[in-house]
């Protein structure tokens, strides 16, 4: 065969393409497993096709991937072949090499395959990801085994009971991560001992839920629904960020008896680092702040649009309570609602003439909005007697 006359026949290119050396396959074992982990797993156990250096290898890779995704029908891709993928997951289970740990299992299930999580578990998986399908899977106590591995847990679209928190809290004692996306949530308490990252992203609260983890760095809570439920932190004494966003409340003529009764920010008080958003309609963050604690270690803090309510008392009571706080941003995201400002002014009346104003001195000013926002001058105003003099307002505009 010819060389391209754009590659010279002596350069060491051409001699690379021609000399039939497989250098890929002339890698470790370890490095061939983190090629393939870019890979899905039907493709991962094809390989074994390659060569006789790839012929068991797929066996000893220290993940699995059992992926709904990866059998869904041809020509109708909403739909999975679950006889498939159950036929698959239960073959590569069965042969692959039980002697290699699991740094990682990622498992797609219905309501047959709890099987999968075992084996996971029994071969010392450190992260375990189960995503429900088609529907919202329930994990009830029989699902897991208690791990002396774990450190990290995912859990999309599955419904949890009180019966799985005792694994949550009792039988991982090296869980250091816990994600849970789309799930509904009827654990009244996570209180693990190990626990140091807790994100609750868009979840139902069927009950009221008690953060109370002793070692936790991080939590956010994203977009809760709360139906009623309220989420209540407490005796977060490592805590160094947290992130709320809390969705709109519904409008009503007795708002105030009505709204989600949170008690969120009793548990953030070591917090150094605290973003809290919910848009303009909620009163959750402010009924908190009536007990507000002081924030001693705070030195960043990120509002949203509810801070604006009421001549700025939720802004001004958080600030009070802040001695150390250096830099600010508020983030304005909605449209300004004269009718939601008045319903709100209603509901918690101003009371910032009459607080003591020992401010903190911070440093920098962020303001994130709308070029034709109409409440940037109305903040500016009521931030510059607590502004020190040679720090920068920064106002960024949206698109």
């Amino acid at each position: 065969m010819s060389t391209p006359a754009s590659v010279p026949s002596g350069s060491k290119s051409a001699r690379d393409n021609t000399d039939g050396v497989d250098r890929l396959s002339s890698l470790s074992d370890n490095l061939l497993h983190h090629v393939m982990s870019f890979l899905t797993m039907p493709e991962v156990v094809r390989t074994s096709l390659l060569s006789p250096r790839w012929h068991y290898l797929w066996a000893s890779t220290p993940f699995i991937y059992i992926d709904h995704e990866d059998f869904r029908y041809g020509n109708n891709p909403g739909r999975v072949d679950e006889h498939k993928l159950g036929k698959f997951a239960d073959h590569l289970l069965l042969l692959r090499d039980g002697t290699v740990s699991l740094d990682e299992a990622r498992i797609s299930l219905n309501m047959k395959s709890f099987v999968w999580i075992h084996h996971a578990i029994k071969h010392k998986a450190r992260h375990l990801q189960i995503f429900g399908f088609p529907h919202c899977l329930v994990l009830d106590s029989t699902a897991m085994l208690p791990s002396q591995h774990l450190k990290r847990i995912r859990l999309h679209n599955v419904c949890l009971y009180d019966s799985f928190s005792k694994m949550l809290n009792h039988d991982c004692p090296l869980l250091e991560h816990l994600d849970l996306e789309l799930c509904e949530l009827y654990v009244r308490v996570i209180s693990s001992s190990s626990l140091k990252v807790l994100c609750i992203i868009d979840c139902s609260i069927g009950s009221d839920l008690l953060i109370s983890a002793m070692s936790l760095t991080h939590l956010s809570v994203i977009d809760p629904r709360c139906n009623g439920s309220a989420v209540v932190t407490r005796d977060l004494s490592s805590l160094v960020s947290a992130s709320i966003s809390l969705r709109a409340e519904e409008f009503h003529h007795d708002y105030k008896d009505t709204g989600v009764n949170h008690r969120l920010l009793g548990g953030l008080s070591h917090a150094t680092m605290l973003e809290l958003h919910a848009p303009f309609p909620q009163l959750a963050f402010e009924r908190d702040l009536q007990a507000c604690p002081t924030f001693s270690n705070l030195t960043r803090l990120v509002l949203g649009d509810w801070c604006m309510a009421a001549d700025f008392y939720p802004l001004f009571r958080i600030l009070l309570c802040s001695p150390k706080m250096k830099e600010l941003t508020v983030k304005l995201e909605m449209e300004h609602c004269e009718t939601c400002e008045e319903t709100e002014s209603d509901a918690l009346p101003s009371r910032r003439a009459s607080s003591i104003k020992v401010y903190p001195c911070i440093e920098r000013i962020r303001i994130c909005c709308k070029k034709d926002d109409l409440r940037i001058g109305a903040l500016v105003q009521a931030l510059l007697p607590i502004f020190i003099p040679c720090a920068n307002i920064d106002i960024v505009g949206y698109e």
